[in-house]
């Protein structure tokens, strides 16, 4: 349900906010005033084409945004959208806005997040639906015919089975497509893999190999430094200081017997010795182990020649090509067995395309019996709406190629179109063909209150959808427009003085002239201005006493509708 809109700087309108309600709402004003431009900057938040000539005289950019508060089953299909675009929640409200730039540039954003204008026009098919006298959006589009056809008869469940059964299936024949690939390729994969498993294998590559020889690398390139090192360290335990550190302490001994407390000191001359001792038969074991291969050096750089070639070819690491490895045998083995491969997912593919004809043949039943139901509510509609002969009929067709095999889809293999016929003997055509507006007005009106049940979508608008009708016909639309709106929000803009008389809630729509130019106002009407505005309506401009008597008996009589309908 649409809660809130902001319009800024957007044709004759320089800046409107609107706070809407559920319920019906009515916009009236003379021709020309600009009630178009309201349904117009809702367009644009639902992904509508828009133009920079919309923007107002002088100004740089045009702004429009709405609040929107989604009903739980509405959530269930606009909250996968968010989530698939990164775009927060907001706790089941929604914002979107859009601006549009005199350089042609637009900014759309929802919840604060940059979209385009293709997200705007999937969210709006969620959130929003249109109508008008002559519309090619809505009701109109097959894809909505078949998706109202399921909400009517109910096919959720069956239709998500055949989803899911379309979705195995092209899985599936993938699959066998990538598996159908000419000998002549095939031995080339084989030979390809087979080079690269033994390229691999007579490296004969160890996990953790790589760090080992970079270290064995260092050390061996500092060898000779290292060497020295030791052993003018051992020429200087081996020379003088080992003895040196056992005649202090035989000197020290002999004085303890005289100086008790050089005992101390003794013990410390006695440790330095031994573990000048232990440093010593430790600097000539390791000694012994530098006595090493001076080509290991150059092996070791060959060794790692080899690996960074390897892992330019299969992986970063030695694990990253020991990995690939087993993935190319994984794949020789599959090309090897090609032919068992290529029969098993054929075989998978044809199950899976028979799963998907069943449920999709199930479904096709059901929208059968459902259309059969709905063409008959429908006309019963049609004849409260003083259509007596129309025909409606829901046509379910399979959907074939040109060779007649069907065509699945996700929605199964089904076409579904609505016709009318508006007069006694004439066939039914196409809805998307019929010449009247009236007619389609009415036509389109009476779907909505059959389908107000199972209809999920919470703002419903409506262009001037009673033109063409007036007298008794005018004041049937106008109820039903009531009872369409009893469960969802619906904004209508409208010249029928019933269908305003109707409204639970009534905006006047006019032009002024303020500071020198002329500016949109859109004002919400208290009953005295709701009297004056549908006087205005039944008279044609004469406000006089009997205009607003009857304008005050037809808002009574509609509210007494409203309310018998609300019961």
């Amino acid at each position: 349900m649409l809660l809130e809109l902001t319009i800024e700087r957007l044709a004759l309108i320089d800046s409107v906010r609107l706070k809407l309600d559920s319920g019906f709402h009515v916009f009236t004003g003379e021709t020309g005033a600009g009630k178009s431009i309201l349904l117009d900057a809702i367009g644009l938040l639902v992904g509508n084409r828009g133009s920079a000539e919309w923007i107002r005289k002088d100004e740089d950019s045009a702004f429009v945004e709405a609040v929107f508060a989604l009903s739980p089953s509405v959530q269930a299909r606009v909250v996968p959208l968010l989530q698939d675009w990164g775009i927060p929640e907001e706790d089941g409200t929604l914002v979107i806005s859009r601006e549009l730039f005199q350089t042609g540039r637009t900014v759309c954003r929802v919840n604060g997040r940059l979209a385009t204008v293709q997200m705007l026009r999937e969210l709006g098919a969620k959130l929003v639906q249109q109508h008008g006298q002559h519309d090619t959006q809505g009701l109109l589009r097959p894809d909505e015919q078949l998706r109202m056809l399921d909400l009517y008869g109910r096919h959720a469940e069956q239709v998500a089975e055949v989803r899911k059964a379309y979705r195995n299936y092209r899985a599936a024949l993938d699959a066998y497509r990538d598996s159908l690939m000419g000998e002549q390729e095939r031995i080339q994969r084989l030979d390809m893999l087979e080079f690269q498993i033994r390229e691999i294998e007579d490296a004969r590559l160890q996990p953790g190999e790589e760090e080992m020889l970079r270290e064995r690398r260092q050390r061996l390139q500092h060898m000779d430094k290292v060497a020295s090192a030791l052993e003018q360290a051992k020429n200087y335990l081996d020379g003088q200081a080992v003895q040196w550190l056992s005649e202090a302490a035989r000197e020290v001994a002999a004085a303890v017997a005289y100086q008790p407390s050089l005992q101390e000191t003794l013990d410390l001359l006695e440790t330095a010795q031994v573990h000048a001792e232990e440093a010593l038969h430790q600097l000539r074991r390791e000694g012994d182990q530098w006595d090493l291969d001076p080509a290991e050096l150059e092996r070791i750089e060959d060794r790692l020649v080899q690996l960074r070639s390897l892992q330019r070819k299969y992986g970063p690491s030695v694990e990253d090509v020991l990995t690939y490895h087993q993935t190319a045998i994984q794949q020789r083995d599959e090309l090897l067995n090609h032919e068992a491969n290529a029969e098993r997912l054929k075989q998978a593919l044809e199950d899976a395309l028979q799963i998907l004809q069943e449920h999709s043949e199930r479904l096709h039943d059901m929208r059968r019996r459902a259309a059969a139901k709905l063409a008959k509510e429908v006309e019963k509609a049609l004849r409260e709406l003083n259509m007596p002969n129309a025909l409606f009929e829901v046509a379910v067709t399979p959907r074939v190629s040109s060779d007649g095999a069907p065509q699945f889809g996700e929605d199964g293999s089904d076409h579904v179109q609505f016709l009318l016929s508006a007069n006694a003997g004439e066939d039914a055509k196409p809805i998307q063909k019929v010449a009247s507006g009236g007619e389609l007005s009415r036509t389109l009106l009476a779907l909505k209150s059959v389908l107000a049940e199972v209809d999920d979508l919470g703002t419903l608008i409506f262009d001037e959808i009673d033109a063409g009708v007036s007298g008794d016909t005018a004041s049937r639309v106008a109820k039903m427009m009531q009872n369409v709106a009893r469960k969802r929000q619906v904004l209508c803009v409208t010249h029928s003085a019933p269908v305003a008389a109707a409204g639970r809630w009534h905006y006047h729509i006019a032009k002024v002239e303020q500071r020198g130019r002329v500016t949109t106002l859109v004002k919400k009407l208290d009953e005295d201005g709701r009297i004056d505005e549908l006087s205005r309506l039944l008279g044609g401009g004469i406000a006089d006493h009997t205009a607003k008597t009857h304008a005050r008996a037809l808002l009574e009589r509609m509210a007494e509708k409203g309310s018998a309908g609300e019961r």
